[in-house]
């Protein structure tokens, strides 16, 4: 069960080539993204840490942490990011790192998980292959100005915290440029299955 990390800078569709590589390979999935919001959203330990780290006024009337507000934080204030990925972090790495050294190595199935900071916290080593999803700028600033309300402002915060693209594209194993449609995308990903399973 060979490990793969799926990564790429914020809007680029990392969430997007996970879901159409997974229904080609039999894998067991990791979603980062999806794994936080089960934190922020369902674990009261979390939401107890984030209340006592950063008021009240991060915290919404149901007694969930306010992700605009967190956002505003940490794009901001350099230390908010610091003590946020302290409180997340640890315990997101314990659902995806015994899984990916569990896997590493030649076996039937795959672990693959879809990690945003990868190469920022050097996580690479755990994984047998890093694949980078990249698009061009415009195309960035278009998807997270129409799909996630992002203002230029925010985005730009969001990716000063960011290795930038072109280094991450000498760092990774394969790369998927994901400019134009989802079939585009899956043509890509046909043509590196073909890599994969003969890991």
């Amino acid at each position: 069960m060979p490990s793969i990390a799926i990564t790429g800078t914020i809007g680029s569709g990392k969430s997007q080539a996970l879901s159409l590589l997974s229904q080609h390979l039999p894998a067991t999935i990791y979603h980062a993204d999806l794994e936080n919001r089960k934190l922020l959203d369902q674990d009261q330990e979390i939401q107890e840490l984030i209340r006592k780290a950063f008021g009240e006024a991060c915290v919404d009337s149901m007694g969930h942490p306010d992700r605009k507000r967190l956002f505003e934080l940490i794009t901001s204030d350099p230390s908010a990011k610091t003590l946020l990925e302290g409180i997340l972090h640890p315990r997101l790495e314990k659902v995806w790192k015994p899984l990916a050294l569990k896997s590493k190595g030649p076996k039937s199935d795959f672990f693959i998980a879809e990690i945003p900071l990868l190469y920022e916290k050097g996580l690479e080593r755990f994984f047998d292959r890093t694949i980078l999803v990249a698009c061009s700028d415009s195309v960035r600033k278009e998807r997270l100005t129409v799909n996630r309300q992002l203002s230029h402002k925010e985005t730009s915060a969001w990716l000063k915290h960011q290795i930038a693209q072109d280094q991450k594209i000498l760092l990774a194993d394969h790369l998927l440029w994901n400019d134009a449609s989802t079939y585009a995308l899956e043509l890509q990903i046909r043509q590196l299955l073909p890599i994969l399973t003969n890991l």
